[in-house]
């Protein structure tokens, strides 16, 4: 049997041992910290397979998947990311234990097809199952210089403008918290880290507060992945976590993340941190921008 029929079958087997786990200890926190590595190998081992045919960059902290003709790409890529692992663990007193698998596509068509996205659907990173997959940054920002004759300049702006902090961002409170969040945090607290990193702040004419109908905390809590207004879905959150930061400080989310760790529920977490319910600290940002 060779190894590129082996490889599935072991994810296979890997799903297999994640569902009796899950059987076992039920839909918990407990059970969740024992099964993520597990997806998340399994994943990586599905995702290896299905790059079988590119080329690998490996390092301390990352295994960078890429098409042959990406070759320069990749290692500046593969720089940023292990600067931004860095930073990370240095910052949050946190270690990476295993290489991050990167996946980097060479075009939309690619990225839309891997993840079976509708026409029109892209985006320039992504992240699930512990492993992050990026869009080719000479095709979603045209200012991009050539990498042939200014690298450097290259690498810049793939650190000022790219995904990298806010898909590690992503990473890490996934693995730090064994998965113990909400959608509309993970995305908050993502842009959050670019806005504190990079200044950016992803603003569009659809996600003008002044001018829409807000979401209530029930509607991002419950339905984030269904609202018809992502943008602003994604803004909300962002502001809102803003605020708190603004006023709580930045260590008041490392306390958060520490109970989410321990598998306390999100909204008690919550609570204990701010001495608020979540839909009431939701209510004060309400007041606060009008």
């Amino acid at each position: 049997m060779n190894a590129n029929t082996q490889l599935p079958i072991r994810s296979f087997i890997l799903f297999l041992i994640c569902f009796s786990l899950f059987f076992s200890f039920g839909f918990s926190h407990q059970g969740m910290v024992f099964t993520q590595p597990v997806l998340h190998k399994g994943n990586h081992l599905l995702e290896s397979w299905r790059f079988r045919d590119g080329d690998v960059l490996e390092t301390d902290r990352i295994n960078l998947y890429y098409p042959a003709s990406m070759a320069k790409q990749a290692v500046l890529v593969s720089r940023e990311a292990e600067q931004v692992l860095q930073s990370f663990e240095n910052r949050y007193n946190y270690t990476f234990n295993k290489p991050v698998p990167i996946f980097l596509f060479p075009d939309r068509e690619s990225l839309r097809s891997h993840f079976s996205w509708k026409k029109g659907q892209s985006a320039t990173g992504v992240y699930f199952s512990g492993a992050i997959y990026l869009l080719n940054p000479d095709v979603w920002y045209e200012g991009m210089p050539s990498i042939e004759e200014s690298p450097e300049k290259w690498a810049r702006e793939f650190h000022e403008k790219g995904p990298l902090y806010h898909e590690i961002a992503h990473l890490y409170l996934d693995k730090s918290t064994g998965g113990n969040y909400p959608i509309w945090y993970t995305e908050a607290y993502a842009q959050w880290v670019e806005y504190r990193e990079l200044g950016f702040e992803w603003i569009t004419p659809s996600n003008q507060l002044t001018r829409r109908h807000l979401y209530t905390y029930p509607d991002l809590r419950d339905h984030f992945e269904q609202l018809t207004n992502q943008s602003l879905a994604y803004r909300q959150s962002f502001l809102f976590l803003r605020m708190i930061v603004e006023q709580e400080g930045e260590d008041s989310l490392n306390r958060l993340h520490r109970q989410l760790a321990k598998g306390v529920a999100f909204e008690q977490a919550w609570k204990q941190v701010f001495d608020k319910e979540t839909a009431e600290s939701y209510q004060d940002w309400i007041s606060h921008i009008n």
